[in-house]
Order: C-alpha cells, then sequence, then structure tokens
C-alpha cells in the first residue's frame, strides 16, 4: 500500500515536470471579425487632395507612350486627342461650351431688333447658342450615363443607345458647322455697321455686333490653331518614326 502511494506520487510529480511554465505558453490570438478585414479603404486614404496637377513631363511622357503603341499617324492623332480630352482641360471646356452658348442666347434676345444692318446677326446668335447648349448636354449626358454591360440584351442595348447618341451629335455639329459658315458671311457682310444713329439702315448696336465679330473671328482662329497643332503632331510623328 505504501509503495502503490510512493509510485503514484512519482507519477505525478514526473507529469507536472513536463508541463510548460506559464510564462512560456503561448498566448492566445485575438479573434477578428472577417468583415473587419474586408472593409474597403476609405476615399481619404487613397487620395490626395494636395496633390498637384500633372506636370509637363508626366504629360510629354504619356504621348511619347501613345505613339509607341500607337499603329500609325492617324491612330496616333486620334489617341492624342482622346488623352487631351482625359485631362483636366476637358472639365474647363465644357464649361466654357456651356457659358457660350448661354450668353449668345442672352445677347441675341436682347437685342433681336436691334441691327438692321443685318437682321440675321441676332438670329445666328440664338441660334447658334441653342444648339450648342443641346450639343453640350448630349455629350453630358453621354460621359454620365452609366451602361449596363450585364449580359447579352445589355450590351446590344448600349451599342444602340451609343449609336443614337453618334447620330444625333453628327446631326447637331453638322448643322453648327453649316450655322457658323453662315454666321462668318452675316457678320463680315455688315463690316463695318453704323453704331451711333438708329435710324440708319446702316445700324448695328455695338455690343451685338462686336461680340459676333468677336465669336466668329475667334472660331477662326481656333480652327487654325487646331490645325496648326496637328501639323506639328504629324511632323513630331513623322521624325519620331524615323528615329
Amino acid at each position: 500500500m505504501a509503495s502503490g502511494d510512493t509510485h503514484r506520487l512519482c507519477s505525478e510529480t514526473e507529469f507536472a515536470m513536463t508541463l510548460p511554465p506559464y510564462s512560456d505558453s503561448p498566448s492566445p490570438t485575438p479573434f477578428r471579425s472577417p468583415a473587419e478585414d474586408d472593409l474597403p479603404p476609405s476615399y481619404d486614404d487613397i487620395t490626395d487632395p494636395n496633390a498637384p496637377p500633372p506636370s509637363y513631363q508626366s504629360l510629354f511622357g504619356k504621348v511619347r507612350e501613345v505613339h509607341k503603341t500607337s499603329s500609325g499617324v492617324l491612330n496616333f492623332l486620334l489617341n492624342v486627342a482622346v488623352l487631351i480630352l482625359g485631362t483636366l482641360g476637358c472639365t474647363i471646356l465644357i464649361g466654357v461650351t456651356f457659358i457660350i452658348p448661354v450668353s449668345m442666347i442672352v445677347i441675341g434676345t436682347i437685342y433681336i431688333n436691334d441691327c438692321p444692318a443685318e437682321k440675321y446677326i441676332p438670329i445666328f446668335l440664338v441660334m447658334g447658342g441653342v444648339f450648342g447648349v443641346l450639343r453640350t448636354l448630349l455629350d453630358v449626358c453621354g460621359k454620365c450615363r452609366r451602361p449596363d454591360s450585364s449580359g447579352e440584351a445589355g450590351r446590344n442595348a448600349n451599342e444602340e443607345q451609343r449609336a443614337e447618341e453618334r447620330t444625333w451629335s453628327t446631326l447637331v455639329n453638322c448643322f453648327l458647322f453649316a450655322w457658323y459658315v453662315a454666321g462668318c458671311v452675316w457678320v463680315y457682310r455688315a463690316y463695318p455697321p453704323d453704331y451711333t444713329n438708329s435710324e440708319s439702315p446702316e445700324f448695328c448696336d455695338r455690343t451685338l455686333y462686336l461680340f459676333a465679330f468677336g465669336l466668329v473671328t475667334a472660331g477662326l482662329l481656333s480652327l487654325g490653331l487646331l490645325a496648326a497643332c496637328l501639323c506639328c503632331l504629324t511632323v513630331f510623328s513623322l521624325l519620331s518614326s524615323k528615329e
């Protein structure tokens, strides 16, 4: 009996000696909900409102990358145009192209009967302003609308919608171009009008005529500048391809 108790006491002592001390035991891992790891980062964590705008070097580098991936001169010019329109200048351009048509509508409506030298000048401003606003709204709505590409039916509907938008935009742009050419004829044909004698058949309100004259002249200068830029890009593309 005594020897049995002694053997059991020795066994318990050996088992206690094999256990690691409490301080050496691994600490329990805290439980974390899977939802905590799956939460997306906040907007403030991934954006820097104080970041500077893109530099000239970065824009030039993008142009060089576009040139490397382009298959030809026309494709290069198209890709550069898409790159420029995708920058901040596109937003500014949309704002300007909305302000100018509204100004045309306002000035043409106010002075609708104040230009006997050429009665079509205020009509040119009003109609051009209305279709200019319409074109801007078509462009903005086309960019802001989210396409539904779920399934074959959704993709087909998106293609039909884009084709319809392109058709309307083409019609509006063709009308605006033809209307602009007619406006150039009306404005330059009345040059120079009489600003002082309102009873004269050559009279035209100064504000109305100078606004219309500046508008059509700025349009011609813009077309010339665009043509010069396209020529420069073409020369740059040809020189780069030779290298």
